[in-house]
């Protein structure tokens, strides 16, 4: 049962990791957009005022580049995608964890097969994660939860390395 605690452990850290990744991306995407929903609406209301032809020709051109320029960052760095897929897989990693916590307040011991179907629903959900949690999230969580709870493996490197250092003489780095 030593292992299915780690193993919820690393759900639970996963589970925060997408969630607060979710929330970065979230929260950039909404920044992004809020411009454009204003600028559209300000056109829209300018294009019904009484304003010069060629005065509303250089407000539209502008506010229309500005618009056409935010979407393009968004599409560029895949906000939509990135929220999405950390919510999909954040929803499958609560629903492991529900089954792990539901078979532990059940059963007292697990079959390896067992243990090892869930590892395989672990991985299989980490597969899915298609772009990697932005760094200050990892070191976020591995200050908050490093010895105190089972770090999945894509922290543990992060959380082993506390010092890099610099051979002068030669342009290798060398992780201590």
């Amino acid at each position: 049962m030593d292992n299915l605690k780690l193993l919820l452990d690393k759900t639970y850290i996963t589970n925060i990791l997408c969630d607060l990744s979710y929330n970065y991306y979230n929260f950039i995407n909404n920044c992004i957009m809020l411009p454009t929903i204003l600028g559209s609406s300000i056109l829209t209301i300018m294009n019904s005022a009484d304003i010069d032809i060629n005065k509303m020709k250089i407000i539209n051109i502008t506010l229309n580049g500005l618009n056409t320029l935010i979407l393009a960052i968004s599409t560029n760095y895949k906000l939509n995608d990135r929220i999405n897929n950390y919510k999909s897989n954040r929803t499958k990693i609560i629903k492991l964890q529900h089954i792990i916590e539901s078979y532990m307040l059940k059963n007292d011991t697990i079959t390896p097969a067992l243990l090892e179907g869930f590892i395989n629903e672990y991985d299989k959900i980490y597969e899915d994660l298609i772009f990697s949690f932005p760094y200050h999230i990892k070191m976020k969580v591995i200050s908050k939860y490093q010895g105190k709870k089972s770090l999945p493996n894509s922290l543990n490197f992060l959380a082993t390395t506390t010092e890099i250092t610099t051979n002068a003489n030669a342009d290798i780095v060398e992780i201590v």
